[in-house]
């Protein structure tokens, strides 16, 4: 079964050396990790969401939901500043931010409420390490 975004980003946040670390990430490279890793430690983005996780009810489904965020990453542009969808009503974009939570992985969920939104470092994994496992990153264009 394929392993849901939270849990490649736990791996290589849990590997003892940053080779390890970078190795890691480059093999589980994809445009979503990409994404979250730059969402969650570009202090530049704005996002239209508050930067504290809001309630949601967890996912009962466990297993269908790992691999759904990978598909579902695509929604993101919606709770950034300059994704396109500047001008939907601050009520409604928080509520498509919970029913984003509540679709998705519980871990993933977490990663997104607690970290992306706060851009709140992922334990264990630093912005240095991102950016040597990703090099450009961090100056190319924000491609959500």
């Amino acid at each position: 079964m394929k392993l849901s975004i939270s849990e490649i980003l736990t791996k290589a946040a849990t590997e003892k050396k940053k080779a390890d670390k970078v190795d890691w990430l480059r093999k589980n490279d994809s445009p979503q990790i990409r994404m979250i890793l730059r969402l969650t430690y570009d202090e530049n983005i704005k996002f239209l969401v508050p930067d504290t996780a809001p309630p949601w009810t967890r996912n009962e489904f466990e297993d269908e939901a790992k691999p759904l965020l990978f598909r579902e990453a695509r929604r993101l542009k919606i709770f950034v500043e300059g994704g396109g969808y500047d001008k939907i009503h601050p009520i409604k974009r928080e509520t498509l931010f919970i029913q984003l939570l509540q679709d998705i992985d519980n871990n993933d969920a977490e990663l997104l409420a607690y970290n992306m939104i706060a851009h709140k470092p992922i334990k264990g994994l630093t912005r240095k390490t991102v950016e040597e496992s990703y090099p450009n990153l961090f100056t190319s264009p924000l491609k959500i």
